[in-house]
């Protein structure tokens, strides 16, 4: 898989041939494209990459950078790098340097996702760039890619998915392309979501709105919130006997109990009161702990516009958060439109 993977990655070859990067600590779900990303990084500059060790790791990514020369660190080691520059994923690396109190030594940070955008947003951070605001991410691999990823994942349950009823739990950009994906498969699919506005949108698309203790009595429920034990001890009257959860977002607690599960592989299957249910991968993301996450494609253009957003974030002045300079954005789009 490795080898198909660097094969496809295109864009992201180009980017590191035409940049000028200062040393760079990143922290980005170790996985195929992020190990090319890495690699390719590498060749141009000093990398630092970050793992935890959790399921969403693909061993034999990480087998192949160490065997292409490339050290993988482990959080506590951050303080010992040369890198003031981050890319983050989920602020991993910025929540771990406010914790060592080396925070003030960053001098640039490039973030990949919404839950790290709203974090550093309670920061004090001199540059930042959010690659999530942009359409390539925010729409290209938010709504389409990722549900591509959540499909992925569910079919290694080997279950057959159209005669089933799916709950989707927060209908944000990667709710929707996840609701619109399993639509189109011929799932009857409810919608949970706080937001009145995103509400409104799921009903004029034509998914069923629902409160949580509605959607727990779907056949399989889907979290794609961002917040940390949407589901818990507290909800599991309500959780259909027999039910599949998972999580689709970013923070794994999404899905969250105090009961000791029986392992079936990677499966948790909770016992209580005569009901049954089942947790894929813990509660991380199904799409990487399961599948091979988003398309390559996909990824490759994230990837490509996050290295030019580093080195915009090392050469230009600016302060504060801001969104992907448009002039990113219609590069790489150029590249491929």
């Amino acid at each position: 898989m490795m080898n198909w993977v660097y094969e496809r990655i295109v864009l992201v070859k180009k980017a590191c041939s035409e940049v000028n990067l200062e040393n760079v600590a990143i922290f980005i779900p170790m996985e195929y494209k992020s190990a090319v990303l890495i690699k390719e990084l590498s060749k141009i500059t000093n990398v630092f990459p970050f793992v935890v060790d959790d399921p969403t790791i693909k061993k034999d990514a990480l087998e192949w950078l160490k065997a292409n020369g490339i050290e993988v660190y482990k959080l506590d080691e951050l303080k010992f790098v040369d890198a003031n520059y981050y890319l983050d994923c989920a602020a991993v690396l910025i929540r771990k340097a406010r914790k060592l109190g080396i925070l003030d030594k960053v001098d640039g940070v490039v973030e990949l996702t919404k839950t790290g955008v709203d974090i550093l947003k309670k920061f004090k951070i001199k540059k930042a760039i959010s690659v999530d605001n942009s359409t390539i991410k925010g729409v290209g691999e938010n709504i389409y890619g990722t549900a591509l990823g959540l499909l992925d994942g569910l079919l290694r349950l080997n279950i057959y998915l159209p005669d089933k009823t799916i709950a989707i739990v927060g209908f944000g950009r990667v709710g929707e392309g996840c609701a619109k994906i399993l639509k189109n498969l011929g799932c009857r699919v409810l919608v949970v979501e706080k937001d009145r506005i995103r509400q409104f949108v799921a009903k004029m698309q034509g998914f069923e709105v629902v409160d949580l203790k509605d959607a727990l009595n779907a056949d399989i429920v889907v979290t794609c919130v961002g917040d940390r034990a949407i589901i818990n001890d507290e909800m599991i009257e309500y959780i259909k006997d027999g039910a599949i959860l998972c999580n689709m977002s970013a923070v794994k607690d999404e899905i969250k109990f105090d009961l000791k599960p029986k392992k079936l592989g990677f499966i948790d299957k909770y016992e209580i009161n005569s009901k049954h249910f089942y947790v894929v991968s813990g509660g991380y993301a199904i799409n990487l702990a399961l599948g091979y996450g988003t398309a390559i494609d996909v990824m490759d253009r994230t990837f490509a516009a996050a290295v030019y957003a580093l080195e915009y974030v090392m050469k230009e002045e600016f302060e504060g958060l801001i969104d992907l300079p448009k002039e990113i954005e219609e590069k790489v789009l150029g590249l491929v439109v």
